[in-house]
């Protein structure tokens, strides 16, 4: 597998990229759990282009959800909620409750309380994740 070292070089491979899929879409080459040429030169120039953006690119991975932000967004979602509703409802405003469902502000033990007995949520989750 040869190395990506210049920004050009990654271009230039990330656009063969959109080309080769935007073709094996067009002839039903890129089905899940299909191997084939597209999908196996697919995956071998996304692994060059995987390396070249964690060496040079300082891309940062997603971060995933905790299981604490995911019930909470579920009780708004399945109450029909809104989150300015849900941040009402736990007493703070708009702009703390957005840093919490971030992760850019931390649960106080007083908004922990409120999680539980205003929405229900698991206590063992609230220590967990909190």
């Amino acid at each position: 597998m040869e190395k990506l070292t210049t920004r050009k070089q990654y271009d230039e491979v990330k656009a063969h990229v959109e080309r080769l899929i935007t073709e094996a879409t067009a002839k039903g080459m890129l089905e899940p759990e299909m191997d084939n040429a597209y999908t196996q030169e697919i995956a071998q120039l996304s692994k060059q282009m995987a390396q070249y953006e964690d060496e040079y690119l300082n891309i940062l991975p997603l971060r995933q959800k905790s299981p604490l932000i995911a019930s909470i967004e579920e009780y708004f979602y399945s109450h029909g909620l809104r989150q300015k509703d849900v941040a009402k409802l736990l007493g703070v405003n708009e702009s703390q409750f957005s840093q919490i469902m971030s992760g850019r502000r931390r649960i106080s033990m007083s908004f922990a309380k409120r999680l539980h007995s205003r929405l229900g949520i698991n206590a063992d989750l609230i220590l967990e994740y909190a």
